[in-house]
């Protein structure tokens, strides 16, 4: 990873004490800093630009997913209101004539890090795919999730209703910073480390859960498929950005239809990934 970019595994019990209904700036030291970088991305997008309520934000998934942040370097006495993304390409600009010294230099004695986006991969089980037409909260949060055995999905124009999958979600970036890359380097960062780490998004069944499908097979092979994770990416794409995601490799399920998250038109889109065993790597 990037010294740009900060991977925080699952943090489970660690942000049990996150109140969903404070500002990140109002959250305890207790929460890990990473997510709290995140949530500050996800209130100003989604909360402050998309009018989803602060209530909402945080739900169910947060403590089992895995969470992304990028970094800008920015002056310190800038915030985010204030860096445009005019100033940010300019600097950009102004440092192609400089060496890598003078770069380095400048950025240690005046820049500081500053969150600007974040995404985040929810690992399986997931709640069964929205009706198309129906209205939900963001990502589909108010549908309880299912037990991993058949991990509770209707078949649609690309899904059987039972492969696992994960699902990429909370894509987000301050406005300033947009149409520089950033959130197609979180897409891939995510993809990557999914990519070496598929027993860790889907742990095998133990020898003793396998042999009691094998009895509930009649005693023939139990291996459906189900119990590995073979790449399978979805996203719940808002229609505005959907041919970013197509861009990104991502394909609409025609089945899956149209349906409403937060007020915002929302349509499904896969794609799939290589799936790497026996090459995983620190992020």
């Amino acid at each position: 990873m990037s010294e740009f970019v900060s991977f925080l595994p699952a943090p489970g019990d660690a942000i049990s004490s996150y109140d969903r209904t404070l500002p990140f700036s109002s959250q305890g030291d207790s929460i890990p800093h990473t997510f709290v970088e995140a949530m500050s991305v996800r209130e100003e997008v989604f909360v402050k630009e998309q009018r989803v309520p602060l209530e909402n934000e945080l739900d169910a998934d947060d403590p089992r997913s895995y969470h992304w942040v990028v970094y800008a370097s920015v002056g310190t006495s800038s915030s985010p209101s204030q860096e445009t993304r005019e100033s940010a390409r300019g600097r950009h600009d102004t440092e192609k004539g400089q060496t890598k010294q003078e770069q380095a230099r400048r950025k240690s004695s005046t820049a500081t890090k500053l969150a600007v986006g974040t995404i985040r991969l929810v690992p399986p089980p997931h709640p069964p795919h929205p009706e198309p037409g129906t209205h939900h909260k963001i990502d589909n949060a108010e549908a309880p999730a299912p037990a991993i055995e058949g991990h509770g999905n209707h078949e649609t124009s690309m899904h059987d209703g039972r492969e696992p999958y994960v699902k990429l979600g909370r894509l987000a970036v301050l406005a300033p910073f947009r149409g520089l890359g950033l959130a197609r380097l979180l897409v891939n960062s995510a993809l990557e480390w999914a990519a070496q780490n598929a027993e860790t998004i889907l742990p095998p069944p133990s020898p003793t859960s396998r042999e009691q499908r094998k009895l509930a097979a009649g005693g023939g092979d139990a291996d459906s498929g189900e119990d590995r994770w073979n790449g399978l990416v979805l996203v719940h794409a808002q229609t505005g950005v959907q041919k970013v995601w197509e861009k990104w490799g991502f394909v609409k399920d025609e089945g899956m239809g149209v349906w409403d998250e937060e007020g915002i038109d929302h349509v499904g889109m896969w794609r799939r990934v290589e799936v790497r065993t026996g090459d995983k790597r620190a992020p």
